[in-house]
């Protein structure tokens, strides 16, 4: 009999066991929760929250991500999401859909794929802190601290950075004038969930980040979180819809 592979023990190991659990399979279904938002004290915040399920295949790689924005003043906006060739395809509500490579942030940032966040884990996984759960194993990456302009060079931030842009953006087109110096990464976390008794395949994968951005004497708290949890096996296959291409 062939021998059993040795036990995980480092974090990067765990990771790579993840991998090929996740890839020997035809696909996955996941349940996807998120929310940001952008708060000065003394007024109201900015917020929004974000519900989805996420049809993923592995060969070939390909993405189905539907769901509904919610705003904090009630408003409820379909949005949905393909991934296909290496191309995102995005349609926010009744606008057009727009297209383009997974490189540019505006298209990535609207892609939720813990498969590929896996994989890009992978580069930073020595960072993380290993520890035993009652189902298998849990993946830790914390940082406190950060400018922003140092945590751009950061491998385990530049997703968090990535995601904070659009509502800096925002913010300076309001009169903020903080600089990349000033701004400073308060907390960020990412957690992977790993199943013990199925090779470690991924059960649920979260971050959450916070950013503080100086204004007016104090600060406004710029802060995002997702969770993604594996549903189970997707036998299906995406295509993309006719009006996408």
């Amino acid at each position: 009999m062939p021998k059993a592979a040795p036990e995980p023990k480092t974090a990067a190991q765990f990771v790579a066991r993840a991998r090929e659990a996740m890839g020997a399979e035809k696909g996955w279904t996941f349940a996807l929760r998120g929310s940001e938002s952008a708060v000065m004290r003394g007024q109201a915040p900015s917020s929004a929250t974000y519900a989805a399920t996420v049809h993923r295949t592995t060969a070939p790689a390909a993405l189905r991500q539907t769901g509904t924005v919610t705003t904090s003043k009630g408003e409820r906006k379909p949005e949905a999401v393909y991934v296909v060739g290496g191309t995102g395809y995005v349609k926010d509500g009744a606008e057009g859909w727009k297209k383009g490579p997974l490189s540019d942030p505006d298209i990535a940032n609207d892609v939720e794929d813990p498969v590929a966040e896996l994989d890009a884990f992978a580069e930073y996984a020595k960072s993380a802190t290993a520890s035993r759960t009652a189902a298998g194993v849990r993946l830790r990456v914390t940082a406190s601290g950060w400018q922003l302009s140092a945590a751009r060079n950061r491998p385990a931030l530049k997703r968090a950075v990535r995601e904070v842009e659009p509502t800096l953006a925002q913010l300076r087109k309001a009169g903020v004038t903080a600089t990349d110096r000033q701004i400073t990464l308060k907390s960020f976390t990412e957690t992977w969930d790993l199943d013990g008794a199925r090779g470690y395949r991924i059960t649920s994968h979260r971050y959450a980040f916070t950013f503080l951005v100086p204004f007016a004497g104090g600060d406004i708290t710029v802060s995002q979180q997702v969770r993604g949890d594996n549903l189970g096996v997707f036998g299906g296959s995406v295509t993309l819809p006719a009006g996408a291409k």
